[in-house]
């Protein structure tokens, strides 16, 4: 048992209590606050518990991390992909250029056939094989067209699944936080209130 003060026995004499009688009540307070002492919490149990938050969080962080890194692989896809479609319109740009280009010769193959009636049969046929080409290119270019329309919105709603799965995990992130701070109090309050 810690020594008792003199001031303490002092003030329970002052009050025309007798020696003993203040005495014994001067021990009894001080029992009673030393066995008080050890339901109170320490600064120990504050940094254990501490130490405990920080191991938990630890998994979380990584885990954020490997999102913020899957976004970004997400961004650089996304980037190639934007390349790549750009690639594709200077190719449909080319593809117009040739096509205008052949129509030019069909062009001069016109004059070409009133100047030479003799080979005009051979050239209606060269003409022929010229427009089942470019009809097979207009085909060729809706069904590349169409492809393209297929990817954006294969990757808008790959975008949104991980945008979806992103606030999920941010949501999910802050509910635990959120719960280990409520059940830190919540201990802190029921060791203070008891």
């Amino acid at each position: 048992m810690a020594p008792m003060r003199t001031a303490t026995l002092e003030l329970l004499e002052r009050a025309n209590l007798p020696s003993e009688q203040a005495l014994a009540l001067a021990q009894a307070i001080e029992l009673e606050v030393s066995s008080q002492r050890e339901a109170m919490v320490s600064r120990s149990d504050f940094l254990d518990l501490r130490g405990e938050f920080r191991s938990e969080l630890t998994p979380l962080k990584a885990d954020v991390v490997q999102l913020k890194a899957d976004v970004v692989q997400l961004k650089a896809d996304v980037a190639q992909l934007k390349a790549d479609v750009v690639q594709l319109k200077v190719d449909v740009a080319q593809l117009k250029v040739d096509v205008a280009q052949l129509k030019v010769d069909v062009a001069q193959l016109k004059v070409d056939v009133q100047q030479l009636k003799v080979d005009v049969a051979q050239l209606k046929a060269e003409v022929a094989e010229l427009k089942a080409d470019v009809a097979g290119l207009k085909r060729d270019f809706a069904q590349m067209r169409s492809d393209l329309h297929e990817w954006k919105s294969e990757i808008r709603v790959e975008l949104h699944g991980v945008k979806a799965e992103l606030v999920r995990w941010v949501f999910t992130v802050m509910l635990g936080q959120t719960a280990v701070l409520l059940g830190g109090g919540y201990f802190i309050l029921s060791r203070l209130i008891t």
